[in-house]
Order: C-alpha cells, then structure tokens, then sequence
C-alpha cells in the first residue's frame, strides 16, 4: 500500500462517501479528533481515488480526518490512492463506517442495508465478503422492520442495540404493546416486563409472583387474581401492578 501526501485544497468528497452530506464540527466526535490532531500527527492516511475529468482527489474514507487537518491549516494530507468507484467505493465507505463504535444502532442498520442491496448475493454475499456472521446482518436488518416510534426510541438513545434486536425477535403484539407504552412514557418497564433488557432498569423495583399449581391455596389465589383482573379488563401482570401502586401511595 502506497501512502503519498497530497495537497488539501485538491480533494473534494466524494459521492460514493456515505457521509458526504454530514456537517463537521457539530458533535462531541468532531471535536475530539479536532482536538487530537491539533496535538498529534494523523496516524491512519485517509482514502482518495484521482477523477481524470475534473483532474481532482475525490476523498472516499476519512472525511473526519480530512475536516480536521484542514481545520488544523495543514496543506497536505497523508492518502491512499486507490481506483474503486462507484458501487465498490461506496461500498468501501459503507464498511469503513460500520465498524466505527460511534454509530447509532439505526445508522448501522442503515448501512447494513445499503451493504446488502449493493452485493451480489444479498446477506449471503455481504456476510462472504466482509467476514461478517450472517445471523449479525439479519440482526442488524431486523432493527428496521420495527414501528416508527421504536425507531424514533432507538436513535434518542431510549433502546439500545441489543434491545433493538431482542424486540424485533419478538411478536408483533408485543412490539405494538411497546409502542404504547413508549408513547405514554413507560417504556423502560414494558420492556423490562417483555424480557428484551438485560436487567431492571435503575431504581425500578420489579416483583415476580410465582404460583405452583400443585399446592391448593396457590391455585385458589391465582384463580381469584385472575378473576378480579377480568372483571377489572386488565390481565394480571397489570392488575398486579395496580394493587402495587394503590397499596404504595
């Protein structure tokens, strides 16, 4: 691999960079790598490709760097000069980013997609290509069949990837219970209750009532709750809570 310095005012990104259409500045990862390299040297050249029309480098991987030397009034820029355009640069730019530990569940989910619609052979040839386990790309595209409001949850932090992936597992009565109880602000314990977190959310206390039904009085009270709960339209879990709730205040 041949790095060679090439001059900053003779780069524009390119159209195959994912995140060509980004700002640079406005987040705390901006800054940081502005910060560093206002210290330090670039350690990892970014990737360029030379267009023979415009006689210009159109940059395809690094464009944080890239924005951060520039800031930094350097005029030259360690670079790889490489051929791939169109699909297979874009594609490059896809995988450069999807390994990044910075991107929301939802950009990754994104860009998997994008991966498996631009490869031949789909998921199969992604998973081929990229070393990826294709059970990890499925995971990944799952993230984006769920409802728009557990989207929405997903990229304001509210559910991270893991939960992503276990609640799109899940049935879709159980995503639409979900979707109720993130749009009336409960969402944390219907999903502690849908057993897609790892543990109870912080401060939440969680009750389990278990019943055996070989030991008569359990049975009689299990038949009672559930008996009160229908007359309450409620299933048990809720009306539960409801006792729980009256009983506290």
């Amino acid at each position: 691999m041949q790095v060679k310095n090439i001059p900053v005012n003779m780069i524009d990104i390119a159209e195959e960079n994912v995140r060509k259409d980004h700002s640079f500045g406005e987040d705390d990862k901006d800054r940081l790598i502005k910060e560093h390299l206002s210290k330090f040297d670039l350690l990892q050249p970014v990737v360029v490709r030379f267009d023979d029309k415009s006689r210009r480098y159109k940059l395809l991987i690094g464009r944080r760097r890239f924005f951060a030397l520039s800031a930094k009034g350097e005029t030259q820029i360690p670079a790889v000069v490489t051929e791939l355009e169109g699909a297979e640069a874009e594609a490059a730019s896809l995988f450069e980013n999807l390994i990044r530990k910075d991107l929301s569940p939802l950009e990754k989910a994104r860009m998997v997609k994008r991966l498996v619609d631009t490869t031949k052979a789909g998921i199969t040839g992604v998973a081929a290509k990229y070393g990826l386990p294709k059970s990890t790309v499925s995971e990944w595209l799952s993230i984006l069949s769920l409802p728009q409001v557990l989207q929405d949850n997903i990229d304001q932090g509210r559910i991270t990837s893991y939960e992503a992936i276990r609640i799109a597992r899940k049935p879709k009565t159980v995503q639409e219970k979900l979707v109720v109880a993130a749009q009336e602000g409960r969402l944390q314990e219907e999903m502690a209750e849908a057993g897609v977190k790892r543990g109870a959310p912080k401060g939440l206390l969680t009750v389990r009532l278990v019943f055996d039904p070989r030991k008569k009085s359990d049975k009689q009270l299990w038949e009672k709750l559930n008996a009160k709960a229908e007359e309450s339209g409620l299933d048990v879990t809720d009306y539960a809570r409801s006792i729980l709730s009256r009983h506290v205040q």
